[in-house]
């Protein structure tokens, strides 16, 4: 089996071949059908062409630990959204109230406001619906509801 495996590997990196075990794909496989778009397939590609070839669990593993940070931070905005709209009895808020709160919030990861902008507006698309989108005349006039938690 040892002898297997060894012919595998070397054909891999002669073809200049990526390759990943069952379980990696399970685990991608899994996060694409509980959290909807979250797997790249653009990103992933890109991974599986990088050098060294061969057994590319790595490289894969830490494209998914990506992922799941991802998840997580926008998890994070929509339960901020929540909260901020629940605790100042308020139907929408603004991303520079929210951008305040943020970091008294135990922040997964420090965001400039406009950053933190764009994550918005991708939570409120048609495509993912965890936040509603008021528009304003500009960035700084635009209002988030909550409609659905995003649960990680």
């Amino acid at each position: 089996m040892a002898r297997l495996l060894a012919y595998a590997l070397l054909t891999t990196q002669n073809n200049q071949m990526n390759v990943i075990t069952p379980e990696t794909l399970e685990k991608l496989v899994e996060l694409q059908s509980h959290y909807q778009g979250c797997v790249n397939l653009l990103e992933l590609k890109e991974c599986l062409q990088q050098k060294p070839f061969g057994l590319a669990e790595d490289k894969v593993n830490s494209y998914i630990s990506k992922i799941e940070q991802d998840i997580q931070l926008r998890s994070h905005l929509v339960q901020l959204v929540k909260d901020y709209l629940q605790n100042s009895n308020m139907d929408s808020t603004g991303v520079e109230a929210l951008h305040g709160a943020y970091f008294g919030s135990q922040p997964p990861q420090p965001l400039q406001i406009k950053e933190m902008h764009e994550i918005l507006i991708e939570l409120s698309s048609s495509s993912t619906g965890y936040l509603g989108r008021i528009k304003g005349d500009d960035w700084k006039g635009e209002k988030f509801y909550f409609l659905r938690d995003l649960s990680d």
